[in-house]
């Protein structure tokens, strides 16, 4: 098991630059489950991947339409599972379907379908952190398998230089062990709304 990785943003535009930073990590074949607290930003996380992604239409959330595609260098295929309440649902949307080896798969609220899942794919966790201001957030990147944990070794320098680029503080501390944060082995995310655990 790979140890989580965090990373603190201070506003909208540095969670866009986080998701920018993994884009040229990104191959067709690859999926990303998005989970965390409901509007934290997994959308706005999308946004920034897929612009780096050379997408020029807007990206919205899909939680009323489901499923959005994309074209940009690769066909980006963006889900979000929240409103469906089983697996069959889950299913009958097409789901094993839309895991096309020729396109990269982003799944919000992915824990929820995680048996569905391939083996090898990347949990990323959204959430707002604790006593932090208004617009900070916290993204747990856990690699699952290998290559995923050497695509995030590779997004941490341009992460970095980014963030730094983006932000006047040069002593914050942007990338922390997420077992610092309390995230270790347990769950990244919730169940989502709605569900049994809650």
């Amino acid at each position: 098991m790979h140890r989580p990785i965090g990373i603190v943003t201070r506003s909208a535009e540095e969670t866009r630059i986080v998701g920018a930073s993994l884009a040229p990590m990104l191959m067709p074949g690859d999926v990303v489950s998005l989970g965390g607290d409901i509007g934290a930003g997994k959308t706005v996380f999308v946004q920034g991947l897929a612009a780096a992604l050379g997408v020029r239409n807007r990206v919205t959330s899909p939680t009323f339409t489901l499923v959005h595609e994309y074209e940009g260098r690769f066909r980006l295929v963006h889900v979000d599972v929240y409103r469906l309440e089983s697996f069959q649902e889950v299913i009958d949307l097409g789901f094993e379907e839309l895991l096309d080896p020729e396109a990269i798969m982003l799944v919000e609220w992915g824990e929820a379908v995680a048996p569905l899942l391939p083996r090898r794919h990347l949990e990323v966790h959204i959430s707002r952190g604790e006593h932090a201001a208004e617009e900070d957030r916290v993204l747990v990147f856990r690699a699952r398998g290998d290559d995923w944990a050497r695509k995030l070794e590779g997004m941490r320098p341009m992460a970095e230089t980014l963030l730094a680029a983006s932000s006047p503080d040069t002593t914050a501390r942007r990338f922390v062990d997420a077992t610092e944060l309390g995230y270790g082995r347990h769950r990244l995310a919730p169940k989502r709304p709605g569900s049994e655990a809650e």
